[in-house]
């Protein structure tokens, strides 16, 4: 990733992480029921700052193969989980 590369900020990543899952409840079809899900992700990740402070850049590899030319990929762990506030009989 060169410098001049634009990447998205941090949260945007996240957040379109987080908009592509969906926990529903119980499948009637398999009875399964997925409470959470985990990501280990490889990111490309810079810090630039700005007038309005800091602020975090990441996103994923843009290459599959990595020379030793390039920064080192860091890795991106989240674990989404569902918040149960109350529950039906």
């Amino acid at each position: 990733m060169s410098p001049r590369e634009p990447r998205r900020p941090l949260e945007d990543m996240i957040g379109e992480l987080v908009g592509a899952v969906s926990l529903p409840g119980r499948d009637p079809t398999t009875g399964l029921h997925a409470s959470s899900v985990e990501f280990s992700l490889p990111v490309e990740m810079r810090v630039s700052g700005g007038p309005g402070g800091f602020t975090v850049h990441a996103d994923m590899p843009a290459t599959r193969t990595q020379t030793v030319f390039d920064m080192p990929v860091g890795r991106l762990n989240m674990r989404l989980t569902t918040l149960v506030t109350g529950q039906t009989p």
